[in-house]
């Protein structure tokens, strides 16, 4: 009994460090800004047409049916947890904290599947790898349906880590993961996990007996709700819909693509920087395996079918993308936090003070740049600086400040009280990306909202809007009709394969230089704008000058 008290204090104090580590670096970014250009953009378009009313089966995007959108479980999650925090959030915040849900989530079965295949205190370092992933850094905090993707791939590990002793509750969280998985993001990462799970008994013999056998059978029950009523449902309100839906998932395969591909290597290239530093430390799991005769050890064989299995199934699509590769963290974590507590000296010392020197420079660095932006010194790269983005008006803001302030503290505490340990390093760069993101957000969310968001370039289109009549749009992409109809209720017709619509007013997305006034004859230009600081595009509304024939 007299040891039994230290041994549980000890273990708290771990904890409680990977808690507020997780949380630090999870909560900044999540409220505070506008949807951002790209998959966000496009994400919150889908949640506010759950929010306005449209059947949440059916995917639409401003105003449109959308066959190639995602299965609807985040907008679902994100529509449902915006319309609880209306009263204090705005839609765009309350949506975006349900990809911070998710995330926290996929951290907690992350934790669980460590501790099943390594024991307790590698459920923290699965956790701290994550954390301190580059390729998470930014995706971790966008409101996307990656988020949940991840959390059905974390739930699917953890299942099948647990399913050689526990096979009916294993079954049940590898379906349930499979089912989240389709529902987030659609066949190809589902397909990834279910060809995952096919692997490992004929890899390990941990996985060929009775019970995986029992244990795939409730996978099946499991994932059969989520795989088959929202396509049901889909289907008996829209057949055509649905059927063009389920091309569109078949069609991001080379080989069901028209005209056929080649596997890409893109999701392997990209890896050295998105993976940093869970690679070099699974690569050394491997080798630290190999050399004890462990390689058929489930710490090995489950993260290794989930890498190649993904990894295969990914390189077999057209049209790579980061977010994409997500799902290959979880496998390299769960490796890299198998061999954390037996890197040699060297080595750990060499990634410790690199960490320290990295967030150490980054730091400095993100000062002196938020003192030119906002506070105009050192003038010289002031000036540079708003040349870059001319019109942005600097502003000392005092709870960003203070909050920024605080985490570099913490940061420098921490380093501070960090007693010399196997895991330390790996604390060390977490607590550096901690800070790093925690800088990102606090000090530059302004400057990024205006090159990154809509809402200014909607607020300038508005007056110049028609009180009645449509307007049909050119070359306007998905994220920025989506902000439009966001921000302004406008639901533009697009042009359908080159043919112009009939409405007298046009609106056009084409490049900064592009002279597309002279391009339009019978119209009027009667507004132009783009986002602030933004050189690749510009938005222009027109106004026909003559009827349509």
């Amino acid at each position: 009994m007299p040891d039994s008290q230290p041994t549980r204090n000890s273990g708290l104090f771990p904890f409680l460090l990977t808690l507020v580590l997780c949380l630090a670096w999870l909560m900044p970014g999540l409220v505070g800004h506008e949807p951002w250009k790209g998959d966000e953009a496009v994400t919150m378009g889908l949640v506010h047409s759950v929010l306005s009313g449209i059947p949440a089966a059916t995917p639409t995007l401003a105003g449109e049916t959308w066959p190639s959108a995602p299965p609807p479980l985040y907008p679902v999650a994100a529509a449902t947890l915006a319309s609880w925090l209306a009263p204090w959030l705005p839609a765009h915040d309350g949506a975006r904290l349900a990809a911070g849900l998710f995330v926290l989530l996929t951290f907690i079965f992350s934790a669980l599947t460590g501790h099943q295949l390594y024991g307790h205190r590698h459920g923290r370092m699965v956790v701290m790898v994550l954390v301190g992933s580059v390729g998470l850094w930014f995706a971790g905090h966008e409101s996307i349906p990656q988020s949940a993707l991840l959390l059905g791939a974390a739930m699917t590990a953890y299942g099948a880590a647990l399913s050689p002793s526990r096979p009916l509750t294993g079954g049940l969280w590898a379906g349930s993961g499979l089912g989240i998985s389709f529902m987030a993001t659609g066949l190809v990462d589902a397909s990834a996990l279910a060809l995952a799970l096919l692997l490992l008994p004929l890899a390990s013999p941990t996985w060929r007996n009775t019970s995986t056998l029992r244990a795939a059978l409730t996978t099946l029950l499991a994932a059969s709700p989520w795989l088959l009523l929202w396509p049901w449902q889909l289907h008996s309100m829209l057949p055509g819909l649905w059927q063009a839906w389920l091309q569109s998932q078949l069609h991001q395969f080379v080989f069901f693509h028209k005209p056929p591909g080649t596997p890409s290597l893109y999701y392997l290239k990209f890896l050295p920087w998105f993976a940093w530093p869970a690679w070099p430390l699974a690569l050394w799991t491997l080798w630290q395996s190999k050399r004890q005769h462990t390689m058929l050890s489930p710490g090995v064989i489950l993260p290794l079918a989930l890498f190649f299995a993904t990894l295969v199934v990914l390189s077999l699509t057209h049209n790579p993308d980061p977010d994409r590769g997500l799902p290959l963290l979880l496998p390299l974590a769960l490796l890299a936090a198998g061999g954390t507590a037996t890197l040699r000296r060297g080595a750990a010392n060499a990634l410790y003070w690199f960490a320290i020197m990295t967030f150490g420079v980054l730091a400095i660095t993100a000062w002196v740049y938020w003192s030119a932006l906002d506070l105009g010194f050192p003038a010289h790269l002031a000036r540079h600086l708003h040349s870059l983005q001319p019109g942005y008006i600097g502003n000392f803001h005092p709870v960003p400040f203070l909050l920024a302030v605080f985490y570099c503290l913490l940061w420098i505490v921490l380093l501070l009280r960090m007693k010399k340990s196997p895991h330390r390093p790996l604390l060390a760069w977490a607590a550096g990306m901690t800070l790093a993101w925690g800088l990102a957000a606090f000090l530059f969310v302004s400057p990024m909202d205006q090159r990154l968001g809509y809402a200014g370039v909607a607020s300038s289109l508005q007056p110049a809007l028609p009180v009645r009549g449509c307007v049909a749009s050119r070359h306007v992409e998905d994220g920025a009709r989506a902000m439009f109809d966001y921000y302004l209720g406008l639901q533009t017709l697009r042009e359908v394969g080159g043919h112009p619509r009939t409405c007298r007013w046009l609106l056009t997305e084409e490049p900064d230089n592009s002279t597309t006034a002279a391009t339009l004859p019978g119209w009027q230009m009667v507004w132009q704008g783009s986002r602030m600081g933004n050189h690749v595009e510009r938005f222009a509304l027109y106004h026909r000058l003559q009827p349509a024939q």
